[in-house]
């Protein structure tokens, strides 16, 4: 029988065995794994400093001799010390002494010689400022009154008329009564108006009864092409009516017989009706965590669109903005192949974070430098809600509008259901611009999309209407710019009476001023729908609360609940955030 130790050791042999085993195995993998390490990546050697690369070795310093410098000590001056007397006495005698030298070396006052130069004894007199003259638009088709001189009493008297006659290329200015026996006389050579270069032409004569008779040899005072009218000689508008079309349209609601409501729309004749102006683009990309990441990245799809359909010779700039302001250029940069890399890589890393400062991303338009013959067009991707700086949406509206006064034509792009309408809306239509909301987000490219192509080929800029015709009311009154691929529509309301007006449009096309004169014929006029009328008395509300949003007056306040309740329109903006009846 075994000794129980005996078999007891047995068993604690065995285990010791099979750890001296493990750990022998260990410590070979361990040399293998560091083998492989040292082997396969020498900058990081196990035990020794890594090895520099055969290019990157650091040449010895050489030294030569080494010689010891010795500085000579600073030399630092006495401490002023205002505390002693003397010293501030031999300070200020020896400033008398400077001042007593220099004396010597300045020039003496020119003595008195006694004669006075001409017209020294008379004040000169400020000039006088230049009276500001209004230029005459003297385009003889309009006749816009623009303030009243006559009484309506005075007005309402009977009047001696020229009978309506077909215009006449090159006739004279003056035309005469023709119930007039100063007409015979004249048709006859025997009045006023008589020169051996028949009627139109000469000097005034005498027809009085006693009057002498004049020379037989008597001299025209005017030359014969006195009166005749030359384009050149007449405006520097040129006129092109004849290069777009105008459609009218008319409705009359039996409700109010005393007005007829209007719709005019003015497009291009042809693809190249009118040479394409080059213009600046601003896009202008809400990034703040208002928007979502989702409404973000719908918006930087609109952004690629748009950047390819600039044109050659347009310009650009793309601003992100939350609680600050970030630019791709920082100024209007020539579109091209690089440039539009460039934005596209600025639009992509745009994430949807911070604040919402509205104002401060409208501020660069109002820096920037607006060439007269280049449009400016800022479109704005934005919920509209303002949460840090100006967050008042009247004040932001009212005090960029003011500063801008036109210059930039502002269109803004929205989609959700948190969607600030009253600010977007009026931010636009007061600044030649417009708004395009939609209830999802998903819907935001496509509405860039769509203003992309629209606003692709401006032909004519800065718009301005005159109307001729009492009672005739026209809206937007600031217009857009005019597009090849967008209509301008005006909407507006006339006298039941009046059969026909005349509007005038003037623009600048490039550095060339350009004018369109249309004779609206209301007669003739096909016949539209009902929402003429609607859509007219819309216009008319935005201007009012324009208009509200410039003053702050009651009365036009007033004024737009009466036209809601007479329109049976649901008006419901007045305050920011919250929807409120007017």
């Amino acid at each position: 029988m075994d000794h129980p130790l005996h078999s007891s050791g047995l068993e604690w042999d065995k285990p010791r065995a099979r750890h001296a085993v493990a750990a022998g195995v260990a410590v070979m993998l361990s040399l293998v794994l560091h083998g492989v390490l040292i082997q396969y990546f020498p900058p990081l050697p196990v035990g020794s400093p890594p090895r520099l690369a055969e290019d990157g070795r650091v040449r010895p310093v050489v030294l030569g001799d080494v010689r010891r410098h010795v500085l000579d000590p600073l030399a630092r001056p006495e401490r002023f010390r205002p505390q002693d007397p003397a010293l501030i006495r031999t300070e200020s005698i020896e400033a008398d002494a400077f001042r007593e030298l220099m004396e010597q070396f300045l020039p003496t006052e020119p003595a008195d010689l006694g004669v006075a130069l001409a017209g020294e004894d008379r004040a000169l007199a400020e000039p006088e400022a230049e009276l500001e003259r209004e230029r005459w638009d003297p385009r003889q088709d309009i006749l816009h009154i623009r303030e009243r001189i006559v009484p309506d009493e005075t007005a309402a008297l009977p009047r001696r008329t020229v009978p309506d006659v077909d215009r006449t290329a090159l006739a004279p200015d003056i035309v005469l009564p023709t119930d007039s026996p100063a007409f015979e006389l004249a048709v006859r050579g025997e009045g006023w108006l008589r020169s051996g270069a028949g009627i139109g032409r000469g000097a005034i004569a005498d027809t009085r009864p006693d009057a002498p008779p004049e020379p037989a040899d008597r001299t025209e005072l005017l030359p014969p092409d006195a009166l005749d009218e030359q384009p050149e000689d007449i405006t520097e508008v040129q006129p092109i009516e004849q290069l777009l079309a105008l459609d009218l349209t008319t409705y009359s609601d039996p409700s109010d017989p005393g007005h007829v409501y209007f719709q005019i729309q003015i497009r291009r004749h042809g693809a190249e009706a009118l040479p394409v102006l080059n213009k600046d683009v601003l896009l202008i990309q809400d990034a703040s965590a208002s928007m979502t990441q989702r409404a973000v990245d719908r918006g930087k799809e609109g952004l690629y669109h748009w950047m390819q359909q600039l044109r050659d010779g347009d310009r650009f700039d793309v601003i992100a903005f939350n609680d600050t302001i970030d630019r791709a250029f920082g100024e209007m940069t020539p579109v091209n192949a690089m440039t539009r890399s460039r934005a596209a890589f600025f639009v992509e890393n745009l994430r949807a974070q911070g604040g919402t400062d509205v104002f401060a991303s409208l501020e660069p338009l109002l820096a920037m430098e607006v060439a007269p013959d280049r449009p400016v067009i800022a479109v704005m991707i934005s919920d509209g809600v303002p949460t840090v700086g100006v967050v008042d949406s009247t004040d932001i509206i009212a005090e960029f509008s003011e500063s801008n006064a036109g210059r930039v034509s502002v269109f803004a792009v929205a989609g959700g259901r948190r969607v600030n309408k009253y600010l977007l809306d009026f931010l636009s239509y007061k600044n030649r611009g417009d708004a395009f909301m939609t209830e999802e987000s998903g819907e935001i490219p496509i509405s860039l999309n769509r203003l992309a192509h629209e606003l692709s080929r401006p032909v004519l800029a800065h718009l301005r209407c005159h109307v001729a015709g009492a009672g005739v009311d026209m809206y937007p009154r600031l217009l857009t710019h005019l597009y090849l691929d967008r209509p301008l529509v005006v909407y507006g309301r006339k006298p039941a009476e009046t059969r026909e007006t005349v509007i005038q449009i003037v623009g600048r096309s490039g550095a060339e001023v350009k004018d369109m004169v249309f004779r609206l014929d209301f007669d003739d006029a096909p016949s539209g729908e009902a929402a003429i009328r609607t859509e007219w008395a819309w216009q008319k509300v935005y201007h009012l609360v324009g208009e509200h949003i410039r003053t702050r007056d009651p009365a036009v306040l007033r004024e737009i609940r009466r036209m809601a309740s007479a329109y049976n329109l649901r008006v419901l903006y007045g305050a920011d955030h919250v929807p409120m009846h007017f």
